[in-house]
């Protein structure tokens, strides 16, 4: 009886359904006749009003859209965005029929006459849009619409205003996907605008292991697609491969798993990725090319490298040789001119190791230079890879910031107005240089205890003063443990272990030491601790009273 009840019910709600279409399409109809506009829209409004008032929620959205649509076919702009207002403040309005009117007026804006009222109604939208959670999707697409036209129009500081209302991380209705790019149009538009503060907070937003994750979402989505088409069958039926199916398998699998398990996290409902968004492996890319561009800026070059390194594994990057040269070349360049460090290092020995490097034989030499205990002279260098400075040191600002939108790795450009942290002005050859000596002096600290300033500045090919202001520099950032006897002009280097024991005959760095000291009292006082608590085991176990006589 009840199964009856609710077929007749649907019956009826269909049959009502379909005499308001033929209502509106008549009312619709009428309207084009010259004069009847404003006649027709009165009895429209009446109607909604009527609907609304009796929490129809099929009904009232649907005359809702008809209204725009009557002002569509006579082409009136300004009454589409009066009525998208008057439409929502009315009272006791269904969030149906304003989610309605929204998504009917998105559709007019590719269709406006001109900029001005394309601006309008957008405007008009995100007004309406504007604090109503029901409709956020809708509010972050019209967010970056209107931030395009002013774009376009070359008002970029209020582009990136426009953007930056949006805090797009709260929008649970969206995809991740599109979260993505909304934070990565953010931080493009910041950069434009030369907040670069505002564009690094944006940044770390986006969590790297996102974009995996992103994948396997939408290929758990895929497969279950697959498997519903081909149960299906039809004409458009998808059959999956072996691998498909255990994938399929295991998806199935996990989902028990977090079915069966103690806590189980709600799973939101997101709406369809807008088709304007690009792909995963584009947004991994965009997102990589972001942080060179600002890393640039900020002159830090082992964050720069480190982001080559990741585009080099991108997908649209790792096979392509056109893209993937560049790329390395760029890597190769910028783990050169990055500080000494023990991160330096393993991005040094790693970018070595790369099979695709070994196709580029000219960075391969280089690489090997700076990994080899060997003096590096610098006039052979500069003469040497003399094409590759002056094709990777001497690009200008103007010239990179197009090769940035056109070539994956848009390589180095001279920035004097980024200056590192003393506000110096230096060049990436002036850098290089200084790597060079730093390697040098490493390699005379592995080599020699005691060596005249005479000698080392022939090796360093510096003047006796620029070898011991060079030398002085390394000591004081704790690169190169030594000490100068200036009266004798000599210095004297200190192998120095950071890991040696208590019994190597190498001499300890004292902070090593210091640990050390500590990590020994912290093992005695542990096994104080474990002895004698196994001495009031046995104590109980044998019923043995402990006392302390005097």
């Amino acid at each position: 009886m009840t199964t009856t009840q609710t077929t007749t019910t649907k019956e009826r709600q269909a049959i009502e359904v379909a005499k308001l279409e033929a209502e509106l399409n008549a009312l619709k109809v009428d309207a084009k006749k010259p004069g009847n506009l404003s006649p027709i829209l009165e009895k429209m409004l009446v109607l909604e009003k009527s609907y609304r008032l009796s929490a129809d929620f099929v009904a009232t959205p649907r005359l809702c859209v008809a209204i725009l649509a009557v002002l569509r076919q006579a082409n009136d702009w300004q009454g589409i965005c009066e009525h998208v207002v008057l439409l929502s403040k009315r009272r006791a309005q269904l969030k149906q029929a304003i989610g309605a009117v929204v998504r009917e007026a998105m559709s007019y804006i590719d269709e406006t006459p001109d900029v001005k009222t394309k601006t309008r109604l957008i405007e008009t939208l995100n007004d309406v849009s504007s604090g109503k959670i029901f409709v956020e999707v809708e509010k972050a697409r019209l967010t970056r619409i209107l931030a395009r036209l002013h774009e376009e129009a070359g008002r970029i500081n209020d582009a990136a205003s426009v953007m930056q209302e949006v805090a797009i991380e709260t929008y649970g209705a969206l995809s991740k996907r599109e979260k993505v790019f909304f934070i990565e149009e953010q931080i493009r538009l910041c950069m434009k605008n030369d907040d670069y503060v505002r564009a690094r907070i944006l940044s770390k937003k986006i969590n790297v292991r996102s974009f995996d994750e992103i994948k396997r979402l939408e290929e758990k989505e895929m497969l279950k697609k697959k498997k519903k088409m081909e149960e299906e069958g039809g004409a458009d039926a998808m059959v999956m491969d072996e691998d498909e199916k255990k994938r399929f398998e295991e998806v199935e699998k996990e989902e028990k798993k977090e079915k069966e398990s103690a806590v189980q996290h709600a799973k939101g409902v997101f709406a369809e990725t807008d088709p304007s968004v690009p792909d995963l492996p584009t947004l991994r890319l965009n997102y990589y090319k972001l942080m060179v561009q600002y890393f640039e800026r900020e002159k830090d070059y082992l964050e720069q490298c480190r982001c080559y390194k990741a585009i080099l594994e991108c997908e649209l990057v790792k096979e392509d040789k056109s893209k993937y040269e560049p790329a390395m070349e760029s890597c190769a360049w910028l783990v050169v001119l990055s500080e000494r460090d023990p991160m330096q290092q393993s991005l040094l020995h790693e970018t070595l190791k790369d099979d695709r490097l070994k196709e580029m034989k000219t960075y391969e030499e280089l690489l090997k230079k700076f990994t080899t205990y060997e003096i590096i002279r610098w006039d052979e260098l500069s003469e040497t890879y003399a094409e590759e400075i002056a094709k990777h040191f001497t690009t200008t600002h103007s010239n990179q910031q197009k090769e940035e939108e056109t070539n994956v790795a848009s390589t180095m450009k001279v920035d004097v107005s980024a200056g590192g942290g003393d506000g110096e002005s230096t060049t990436k050859l002036d850098d290089l240089q200084s790597r060079v000596i730093e390697h040098n002096l490493f390699v005379v600290a592995k080599y020699y205890k005691r060596i005249s300033l005479s000698r080392l500045s022939e090796l360093l090919c510096l003047t006796v003063d620029e070898a011991e202001t060079r030398l002085s520099k390394s000591v004081c950032s704790k690169k190169v443990h030594a000490k100068i006897d200036r009266p004798n002009a000599i210095a004297t280097f200190k192998n120095v272990n950071t890991t040696a024991g208590a019994n190597d005959a190498s001499e300890t760095a004292p902070d090593q030491l210091l640990n050390a000291w500590v990590n020994n009292v912290d093992s005695l006082l542990a096994a104080l601790d474990k002895a004698g608590n196994l001495i009031n085991k046995e104590a109980m176990t044998h019923k043995v009273s402990l006392s302390l006589e005097a």
